[in-house]
């Protein structure tokens, strides 16, 4: 069985058909191969003339004004390696909706297919609902390739080795710029998964296992494997309400441990204000707006729980110290309720019996409702005699016997 068979509600990636290739393209795209290798062999001479002119108006600005060559290279060519995604735009939404008209048996390059897009009316007098579909399309597409599910154990295996051998690479230039230490292990989930278990770490972090657990890491890995194949769970078992609760409650707990640096705490629901911000100066923020704050454990709906577990692991809700002005604002605003006659923290359960006079216990072998008596206290001392301030010795004493 493969991944895709035991999700049947997901969406599939579908995989790509082969085309066949006519001996016409091939020589086609070998001249385009050599065309293509003539401009980049004079793009890198161009390329290459103009560093070396830079390298030596570098130098000579360097030393105008001394400073070092690679200060004034860390001004000029700073960037940063960090971007955010962009929306779905008109063009990108265009072009998917072309593709998937055009690309039926045989597959045109992107420079093609932007011409067809071009030249075609139709697509370019779209009203805005028929263009919001188009961008809704793409979204999808994109979603399911990054959320689908493989289509065949071959592709599921090739997927993993891809994507691990990315990650290791990400981890090593990690490595390099933070100085972390990592661990990845990777292993199938099922028993007919073809996929092979796989680990990388940084430096000696191997060892760590081996020191701390008396394992080597393969072993781990091993054990990693059979614990994951028992599971037997596909995507929707995997999130079913009692782990998500497990998870979110998980997640809450760990991260008040962490920002109290306190181990053992226990999280409270119901008397939340005054037992856990006002107590320690900590706050949940980023709760879901349409998820009611309440224990994990009474979460009724496998949504709410999946929205506010995403939530969680994304870090959008997460625990905020709060500092000292902005707890002496929280007090001030609780007092406030408290005078106005507000119950800001939960009455403790009230006895079914409440009220009703309860008789006591009687003693063993004696009356009902008689208290018994208490065993009183002897404050008499004991008097004992006092020992000699001189105790002789035996030479004294026989001394004594031959007077």
């Amino acid at each position: 069985s493969t991944w895709a068979a035991r999700n049947p509600g997901a969406c599939v990636i579908q995989p790509r058909r082969s085309r066949q290739i006519l001996e016409a393209q091939k020589a086609s795209w070998a001249i385009a191969r050599q065309q293509r290798a003539a401009k980049k062999a004079l793009l890198d001479n161009a390329v290459q003339e103009y560093l070396t002119q830079q390298t030596s108006k570098l130098e000579e600005i360097a030393s105008n004004h001394s400073i070092t060559v690679e200060y004034l290279k860390g001004l000029i060519g700073g960037q940063t390696h960090y971007h955010s995604s962009w929306k779905v735009q008109r063009h990108n939404g265009l072009l998917h909706a072309k593709a998937l008209e055009v690309n039926t048996g045989t597959y045109f390059l992107s420079t093609h297919i932007q011409k067809m897009v071009k030249d075609d009316e139709r697509l370019q007098n779209l009203t805005w609902e028929e263009l919001e579909q188009h961008i809704v399309a793409l979204n999808e597409h994109r979603d399911t390739k990054i959320h689908g599910v493989r289509a065949n154990n071959v592709a599921a295996a090739r997927d993993v080795l891809v994507t691990t051998d990315r990650i290791a690479k990400e981890l090593t230039g990690l490595r390099d710029r933070t100085g972390i230490y990592a661990t990845l292990l990777v292993t199938r989930g099922h028993i007919n998964d073809s996929i092979q278990s796989m680990w990388t770490t940084t430096d000696n972090s191997a060892e760590f296992w081996e020191d701390v657990f008396g394992h080597q890491i393969a072993d781990i890995a091993r054990q990693y494997e059979q614990w994951a194949c028992t599971q037997n769970q596909n995507l929707l078992e995997r999130d079913s309400l009692g782990s998500l609760r497990k998870q979110i409650t998980k997640a809450i707990s760990s991260g008040l441990e962490k920002i109290t640096n306190k181990k053992h705490i226990v999280m409270n629901y119901h008397s939340y204000e005054t037992a856990i911000i006002e107590t320690y100066g900590v706050r949940l923020v980023g709760w879901p707006e349409d998820v009611r704050f309440m224990n994990p454990s009474v979460i009724g709906t496998v949504t709410e729980a999946r929205k506010l577990r995403d939530a969680l692991r994304s870090g959008t809700c997460f625990w905020k110290k709060l500092s000292k002005s902005e707890l002496d604002l929280f007090a001030t605003e609780l007092n406030t309720r408290r005078v106005a006659g507000e119950t800001v923290r939960k009455p403790r359960k009230k006895r079914s019996d409440a009220g009703i006079p309860r008789k006591r216990k009687a003693p063993i072998g004696g009356k009902e409702n008689v208290r018994p008596r208490k065993i009183a206290c002897s404050t008499h001392k004991r008097t004992l005699p006092k020992s000699a301030a001189i105790i002789p010795t035996s030479d004294e004493e026989d001394s004594d016997e031959d007077t």
